[in-house]
């Protein structure tokens, strides 16, 4: 794992030649016509990276943070996850899990300090959601599943009914949700008491040029609260758009993330599909 800053990693960026790497993470980009290499070294933080080895004695990138970048540069699909906490003095976090053909790397940013790491190698499904499901876990942190039935929920009929917590009770009440359901759904809808990790699928070069992305809009999302962790997802049948939420079992989280990758243009191909350049 290589911990930088956001200049930091601009500077590798530059060294490698890299104009963008993720843009989902608010990170700065990369001019070649005006930001050169020498400009780039005489930033205070390249002394740091060649103190920790990530630049070498003769200015170069090493090669392993180099994979790393390249990864993310020409990333064929991602994971972009979110994460809140109630704690209002603690920024949220952004990361996004990239995979080029069978790598896969995690870029993570909090505020200004930056993490890169490589994650592995997937060939197949199996391998690739065994991989995806370890790096939820790491990020989440460990907690049981909330005890309570899983819930479906018309999303048309939660946005037209629902402004405030007391709407919600009395919008679950009139569905005849039973009363660990609406314990459990309005703790997970109050910020100042639950934390949450939202997961999105981004798979690269669908239409037109190659940086084209498509964003999967049913997102599955991950919210620990005082009775238990539970996980949301949003699917699609008979002409509507449903919310389910389950206990945020590792099994039902792992469905739930399955799900939605398999939901990409590239479908059940995923872990494998590699864009058109």
């Amino acid at each position: 794992m290589l911990t930088t800053t956001v200049d930091g990693l601009w500077v590798l960026q530059v060294l490698s030649g890299i104009e963008v790497v993720a843009p989902e993470l608010g990170l700065r980009p990369h001019f070649p016509s005006i930001e050169t290499t020498e400009s780039a070294l005489a930033q205070p933080v390249s002394s740091e990276l060649r103190d920790n080895g990530a630049i070498t004695a003769c200015d170069l990138v090493d090669e392993v943070v180099l994979e790393w970048m390249t990864v993310l540069s020409r990333r064929d699909m991602a994971l972009l996850v979110y994460l809140q906490t109630p704690e209002q003095s603690i920024a949220p976090s952004r990361v996004l899990l990239a995979r080029f053909a069978q790598w896969w790397v995690a870029l993570e940013r909090s505020g200004a300090l930056v993490r890169v790491s490589g994650i592995g190698t997937a060939t197949t499904e199996g391998a690739g959601s065994m991989l995806v499901n370890s790096q939820v876990e790491r990020l989440c942190g460990p907690l049981g599943p909330a005890p309570l039935r899983p819930a479906t929920i018309d999303v048309a009929e939660l946005l037209a009914g629902v402004k405030d917590s007391s709407d919600l009770r009395k919008f679950l009440l009139d569905r005849r949700f039973d009363s660990e359901q609406v314990n459990a759904l309005t703790l997970a809808a109050d910020r100042n008491r639950s934390a949450q990790a939202s997961v999105v699928a981004i798979q690269s070069g669908v239409t037109g040029p190659p940086n084209r992305s498509h964003v999967e809009s049913g997102a599955v999302t991950i919210i620990d609260t005082p009775v238990g962790r539970l996980v949301t997802e949003h699917v699609a049948r008979g002409g509507k758009r449903w919310l389910i939420v389950s206990p945020g079992s590792p099994g039902n989280i792992s469905s739930a993330v399955r799900n939605m990758l398999r939901r990409l243009p590239a479908e059940h191909d995923w872990y494998s599909h590699r864009k058109v350049v």
